[in-house]
């Protein structure tokens, strides 16, 4: 299991293993009208907090911030706008990657909201409500991003990929379509156990492209700008999806909803534009990937 764009070398986790974010409701609020206002289970809604599973080391979408040590980040801003149009708290359980959808199918978390893609294997075992579209995006040095002005520039070259993720049977069936099965010099595909890795390869000359998603690289030209290009055009575009426990219609169903009022009241689109990820606004959708 992998997120799509799992790529940046993990941070350290708080010592504390859960943060109570802040109340969008009074003391007690949600557990008067929340299950048949919002739809929550009763449970939910009774307790007035949501548990989100969160595996804080992938910036820009949740991380742990070096100076107040509070976990931040996109899904951050996301799922406090989320539980404040349901009325109820948040509470962030910091849990590794490979913990989360097993948290969710337990029930030691409510949901995850940890940047984990849609796919149609993960769905035969928890459900999701798709509310981001992220991009894989070859890049390279800055310095050399002028030569890449068509696909077929990156035959023969060699590219730096995890291949925990999407973004390696992508870069597989680029070269099938523009390279090895047009006739072209097959690109040298350089498998990495991570995002990080690929990027080193790339920062030492062993690779002359990487492929990492695009919510990454706005968060690297913030943290060094210039160093790195995007060049050639997006991958198609794979859901992150809020993560829910198989079959329990009631929650998927509350958090659909409360997506889509986020969308139709501008929320959504603030939080992604403001963050550079405009590209990545799409509809809501339960179990969107479909393949």
């Amino acid at each position: 299991m992998s997120r799509t764009a799992r790529a940046l070398k993990p941070l350290p986790l708080l010592a504390v293993g859960t943060v109570l974010l802040a109340s969008a409701c009074g003391t007690g609020g949600a557990a008067s009208g929340s299950s048949s206002k919002n739809g929550l289970p009763a449970a939910v809604a009774q307790s007035g907090t949501l548990r989100v599973g969160m595996s804080p080391d992938f910036p820009p979408m949740e991380y742990v911030d070096e100076k107040t040590k509070n976990v931040v980040g996109v899904d951050v801003e996301l799922v406090n706008a989320l539980a404040k149009q349901l009325g109820v708290k948040v509470q962030i359980i910091q849990q590794s990657f490979d913990q989360l959808l097993n948290s969710v199918q337990t029930g030691r978390v409510d949901l995850v909201m940890s940047g984990l893609s849609d796919t149609a294997e993960r769905q035969k075992t928890v459900d999701f409500v798709d509310y981001f579209g992220s991009q894989g995006r070859f890049y390279t040095l800055q310095s050399k991003a002028a030569k890449y002005t068509q696909p077929s520039a990156a035959c023969g070259r060699t590219l730096a990929v995890s291949k925990k993720t999407d973004y390696y049977q992508q870069a597989v069936d680029f070269d099938k379509k523009y390279c090895s099965g047009a006739g072209k010099a097959a690109i040298k595909m350089l498998p990495t156990d991570s995002g990080s890795a690929a990027r080193l390869q790339l920062e030492q000359g062993r690779a002359e492209l990487a492929i990492q998603g695009a919510e990454n690289l706005t968060y690297f030209e913030k943290q060094d700008p210039g160093k790195y290009e995007p060049v050639l055009s997006p991958l198609k575009s794979t859901p992150f999806g809020i993560v829910t426990k198989k079959g329990d219609s009631k929650m998927s169903g509350a958090v659909l909803k409360a997506m889509n009022a986020l969308v139709k009241n501008g929320t959504y689109k603030r939080i992604l534009t403001k963050n550079g990820m405009k590209y990545a606004i799409i509809t809501p959708a339960l179990n969107g990937r479909k393949g």
